[in-house]
């Protein structure tokens, strides 16, 4: 067997690859060197083309990519056995720089095949003679009561140092476990051996009586053995590939599925995306090397929000706390989710990791206030992973916070929600465990923001909303507005008329038009009527922030938004308060005029409907106000109004 081929090697994997190299460089020249002051019959050398002759016929591991296996062991131990080890160590040694030529291996792996082969035989061989106390056969006849034990002791000498070493560098380097390495990869290789030491021994037997005769006689049967072994593990490598090209279609169909409901969610976008490869890489980290639990943690972490499909759209994009009924209404996600993902046959267990990912290490989490290590470990992976994503993206309430402020929380949350372990594990290393930053949107999100683009361009040119409350009245309201605004107009006359109209039409207790002030980067009120008008008069936030924050970067609406996110709890004066916020932006030529606010004092007080009818008329003011803020702003002796243009999320 030959080393895999690698690029770079951790720290460990290197130290046992100089220290075989080293080992295995010193036994070969010594070897060499006791060939050179030996009587042995020149026959030796046919031997040793034999075995790097056969070595050509060479067969690729299935699994493992860029190792190979060769027959050339049944010559080398015939060598051995005839005239020492010495033999043996060179000859394969030899066959080690010629395996590394042939595959273009570096430097470190040629060293390394070189070295380890001669090391393997060194050992198998002087095991052999020392345990029998036997000479060379050339030399003496076999006891045939010891023949047989050390020719077994000698090949598995030989099978356990040559594939212990190669599995040890490839566990280092995968960080996988060295026995589940050797197991998985290496240990159906052994009969293969056993063979090559039977026909070996044969050979060696047969040389003694009938010279070369015998090595013509065991051809035919070694080029069967080479045939039938390449014939089954041609097999083997197509269907490892049929199940990778499954699993990869599988992890497709996933990713696009939960791509799809993500962007269902218009705040995070590309959020499983990030979740999934952040858990996978916090999980190796962790020390996961179970393929099917990796497998079910990548699924898991693409699919943990796909119960957000039964979750109305008006909490998943609210800015602003949830109410307590929201929250219940929020907290559903989990088992829904499971239980959707639960008629599938998934071939791991992604479904537990789905339903139990907000449950907290100290039981006070939901659905089922699992505690402790009864919680899923891929659960308990993905909060941590979930969590920091969240904080360090946009929301509709706030800003992103930076690493510093996340990691601060998630390390606060340390031993209550979190497991201690999965937290220690995250910040040691999350600059590499988190993924950088891809402008790119899937396919998926791409397809649903082109189809959300068309709607909104949709309504700005043919408007219509069927079924809405007041439709013919929002109709003739649009007619009257657009007249009205068409001979141009001042700020304080497009808030009257507007204010005049929406008291018709829709249900609402006060309005305010707040627009951007891009030296200060914030957006103020420029106007504002109805109820506690004074207040709202005094909003000032900046971009990003609070409800028309949010709209303003987001370019998006706000539906049910808690005013008092822009302005305070307003009923602290004694005045009953507003409860709830229907927010539009009114944009031009793709830049930001304006966020028109709707306010009423009954909570969850706005319908779709009602949005939609906002931004019918909202389609048709944007230009008049952008006029008149200039207008205003001229007059004042002010820099003209600069339009803000929204930008999207991470």
């Amino acid at each position: 067997m030959s080393q895999p081929r690698s690029s770079a090697l951790p720290p460990l994997a290197r130290l046992l690859v100089a220290a075989v190299t080293v080992t295995g460089v010193t036994v070969v020249v010594r070897s060499a060197a006791a060939l050179v002051s030996s009587d042995l019959p020149v026959e030796w050398t046919v031997f040793a083309a034999l075995t790097i002759a056969s070595g050509m016929l060479s067969l690729k591991l299935p699994s493992i990519d860029s190792t190979r296996f060769s027959i050339s062991e049944a010559f080398a131990f015939a060598s051995v056995l005839l005239f020492g080890p010495d033999v043996g160590v060179l000859t394969l040694a030899l066959d080690g720089i010629r395996i590394s030529f042939r595959w273009k291996m570096n430097a470190t792996q040629t060293a390394f095949n070189f070295a380890n082969l001669g090391l393997a035989m060194w050992v198998a061989g002087h095991l052999f003679f020392d345990a029998t106390g036997m000479h060379p056969l050339y030399m003496a006849a076999p006891r045939a009561s010891m023949l047989l034990a050390g020719l077994s002791l000698m090949t598995l000498a030989y099978f356990g140092v040559n594939s212990g070493l190669i599995a040890g560098v490839v566990g280092l380097s995968s960080r996988r476990s060295i026995v589940a390495v050797w197991r998985q990869h290496y240990l159906q290789l052994f009969p293969s051996y056993v063979a090559g030491a039977a026909v070996a021994m044969l050979v060696a037997l047969a040389f003694r009586e009938v010279q070369f005769t015998a090595i013509a006689l065991s051809l035919p049967f070694i080029l069967i053995c080479y045939l039938t072994l390449r014939s089954s593990f041609g097999r083997l490598e197509d269907a490892k590939r049929h199940v990778e090209d499954v699993n990869r279609l599988l992890l497709s169909t996933v990713e696009t599925l939960a791509t799809a409901i993500d962007a269902k969610d218009e705040v995070t976008h590309d959020h499983v995306r990030r979740v999934q490869q952040g858990t996978l890489a916090l999980a190796r980290a962790m020390g996961v090397t179970d393929s099917g639990t990796l497998q079910a943690i990548e699924a898991a972490a693409l699919l943990h929000d796909t119960g957000k499909i039964a979750i109305p759209e008006h909490i998943l994009n609210k800015p602003g706390k949830l109410t307590p009924a929201e929250f219940e209404k929020m907290k559903r996600h989990a088992p829904i989710g499971a239980d959707i993902l639960s008629s599938i046959a998934f071939p791991y267990p992604v479904v537990p990791i789905v339903r139990h990912h907000h449950e907290n290490w100290d039981g006070t989490g939901y659905p089922d206030r699992l505690q402790g290590e009864a919680i899923p470990l891929g659960a308990r992976i993905l909060s941590v992973v979930d969590c920091f994503d969240a904080l360090t993206s946009d929301r509709p309430y706030r800003r992103r916070m930076t690493d510093a402020q996340a990691l601060a929380i998630v390390q606060e949350r340390r031993g209550t929600m979190y497991d201690p372990a999965v937290v220690d594990a995250f910040m040691a290393g999350y600059t590499q465990i988190m993924p950088a930053y891809n402008p790119t949107l899937h396919p998926a999100t791409r397809a649903i923001e082109d189809a959300r683009a068309r709607d909104r361009a949709a309504v700005a040119v043919e408007p219509a909303v069927a079924g809405a409350t007041g439709v013919a009245d929002g109709l003739l309201a649009v007619t009257s507005l657009s007249r009205a605004l068409s001979g141009g107009a001042a700020l304080g006359d497009i808030g009257a008329l507007l204010w005049t109209i929406f008291r018709q039409i829709l249900p609402c207790d006060a309005m305010a038009i707040l627009m951007p002030d891009t030296r200060s980067d914030q957006i103020a009120a420029r106007y504002a009527t109805g109820h506690q008008a004074a207040r709202l008069r005094a909003i000032r936030r900046a971009s990003g922030t609070g409800v028309a924050g949010w709209v303003a970067v987001t370019q998006k609406a706000a539906i049910n938004a808690d005013p008092a996110l822009d302005c305070g709890h307003d009923g602290e004066d004694g005045a009953p308060a507003l409860r709830s916020c229907l927010a539009v932006p009114l944009v031009e030529a793709g830049a930001l005029v304006a966020v028109l606010a709707l306010y009423r004092m009954q909570a969850d007080g706005f319908t779709d409907d009602h949005a939609r009818l906002v931004e019918l008329l909202a389609a048709r003011v944007s230009q008049p106000l952008a006029a008149a803020a200039a207008a205003d702003a001229t007059a004042a002796h002010t820099a003209p109004l600069t339009l803000v243009r929204g930008s999207s999320r991470v």
